[in-house]
């Protein structure tokens, strides 16, 4: 059995990014080729390294109580932990990906980009072990707890997902990459696999039979 109350709330870093983009945006659009024409380089250059920048924190809070029995004979020996998890939980893209696409209109200065699907970057978890109950037949391990641990990284990950991590990245970076866009005389089209521009957020209940 195991009980889970979860909060998460959404916060984007858009201050020093937006200022670093709109910083790397002035420097790059003064680059014009010497005939005068207008160079899509700049841009280019631009898109790229703001969606480098285009990252979401998301902070989560849970409380999983795990519980295993052994049986022996006709006896059951239970074991069970409760475990306090926190965890700061950051999402953004993989440039890396073939998925990532820029294209960029010369004539009617209009970049168009193709971001991937945000995923998971890193998660920072905490954890707090409290209300513990093993006896010497089932003793609680530390493989058990090196498994549980993993485990309860995993629902970091699922519940930063649930609480919108992906709508969130995707939003940030199309805010980051239209400010940039207008700041050179541009305009971005920004297009993100899997999320539909003002998607909102997804949620979950958990199950009360999930179990670790």
């Amino acid at each position: 059995m195991r009980s889970r109350s979860g909060s998460a709330r959404a916060g984007v870093v858009a201050g020093l990014l937006l200022a670093a983009a709109l910083g790397a945006a002035f420097w790059l659009g003064r680059r014009v080729g010497a005939s005068g024409a207008v160079s899509a380089a700049p841009i280019v250059v631009a898109v790229r390294r703001i969606a480098q920048l285009a990252t979401v924190e998301i902070q989560v809070s849970d409380v999983v109580r795990y519980e295993e029995v052994k049986t022996f004979f006709v006896f059951d020996f239970p074991k069970s932990a409760t475990l306090r998890l926190k965890g700061r939980v950051l999402g953004g893209f993989d440039l890396s990906s073939p998925d990532f696409r820029t294209e960029a209109d010369s004539v009617r200065r209009i970049v168009r980009v193709r971001l991937p699907r945000p995923r998971l970057l890193a998660v920072d978890p905490r954890f707090e072990w409290f209300d513990e109950k093993s006896g010497w037949v089932n003793p609680i391990t530390p493989e058990d707890r090196n498994r549980w641990m993993l485990w309860a990284r995993g629902q970091l990950g699922r519940a930063a997902k649930d609480a919108g991590l992906e709508a969130s990245a995707a939003s940030h970076a199309r805010e980051l990459l239209d400010a940039t866009a207008r700041a050179m005389g541009w305009r971005a089209v920004v297009e993100v696999e899997g999320v539909e521009p003002g998607q909102p957020a997804a949620s979950r209940s958990p199950s009360p039979q999930e179990r670790p």
